[in-house]
């Protein structure tokens, strides 16, 4: 099978990196309480909303959940999160960052020294008639999303990274983030050339079936996503590829682990995985009532 490189892993890498044991999620009632009080809340209140993965804690229109495998932290104005606003959104890129950054910096949630910017995204909201023919797109919010570092190492994976929605009126009224706290230093690692996780993916991917694109081929530390539990924070080297066979078509991702010595399986969960589906038409919209407002327009979301 012909493997295609749109991107290709960095030529230098690190000789050797350290290994980081991670912190337990803070996760408890009085732990996310008192997590509340970055975000300007009294902490005080004692109305929890816990489930099987997340614990939650509300005052007032604000709400604060930690999930309770990964640590992963959730800050909503439930007002005013995910709701369509009335006006367009209209702010610079500037002045959007400029807002995200003194979010961050009250909260104290981040180092500023292991964060980076790495886009600013909106929520658009497009409307159309039924037929396509007519459409018109507005902006809602935006979406400013940090990557986070780890000894000048950029933390890769569906982890490491905060999100700041802002609204309009230039109010934060969300955060997500996946961001594990290094506990201590475990080890130092001895770093494998990339030319040997080349070829473990390379020999990964030789059974798989149609033609393989890489689309992202990158080096650092990994860190697993919302869902999972991690224990250890280590190097791997990462592949994202796309597989077409016929008229399906699925993207996936492979980790190499980097160091010479591992510590704990780098992946999580497998998730989103289906067998080939035949092909459909597409559906149809159900005729609606004459002189309703779905008889005249449809409407749809997307962040990009």
């Amino acid at each position: 099978m012909a493997i295609k490189y749109a991107a290709k892993l960095p030529t230098q890498v690190p000789s050797s990196l350290t290994v980081y044991r991670l912190a337990a999620p803070q996760s408890t009632t009085s732990q996310v309480a008192a997590m509340s009080q970055r975000f300007g809340l009294s902490g005080k209140m004692r109305e929890f909303i816990t489930s099987e993965d997340w614990t939650s804690y509300q005052e007032g229109r604000f709400r604060v959940s930690v999930h309770r495998n990964s640590g992963a932290l959730r800050y909503i104005n439930r007002d005013k999160y995910a709701m369509e606003p009335e006006k367009d959104f209209k702010l610079s890129a500037k002045e959007t960052e400029r807002i995200a950054q003194a979010f961050l910096g009250r909260t104290k949630l981040y180092p500023a020294q292991q964060s980076r910017l790495h886009k600013i995204t909106h929520l658009r909201s497009a409307v159309s008639d039924l037929k396509g023919k007519e459409r018109t797109e507005r902006l809602i919010d935006a979406g400013v999303i940090y990557r986070r570092l780890v000894d000048e190492t950029p933390v890769e994976g569906p982890g490491g990274y905060a999100m700041v929605n802002v609204d309009p009126e230039g109010e934060v009224v969300g955060l997500r983030s996946v961001w594990r706290p290094t506990l201590q230093r475990e080890a130092k690692v001895k770093i494998i050339p990339a030319s040997q996780a080349l070829e473990a993916f390379e020999k990964l991917v030789s059974g798989v079936k149609g033609e393989l694109t890489v689309t992202t081929a990158n080096f650092g530390y990994f860190e697993q996503g919302e869902v999972d539990k991690q224990t250890y924070l280590e190097p791997a080297y990462v592949f994202v590829y796309v597989v077409q066979n016929g008229e399906v078509a699925h993207k996936s991702v492979e980790v190499i682990a980097a160091g010479q010595q591992t510590f704990a399986k780098l992946k999580g969960k497998k998730r989103f995985d289906a067998g080939e589906q035949k092909k459909r038409p597409p559906s149809r919209p159900s005729p609606a009532k004459k002189g309703s407002k779905a008889s005249k327009a449809s409407k749809s979301r997307k962040r990009s």
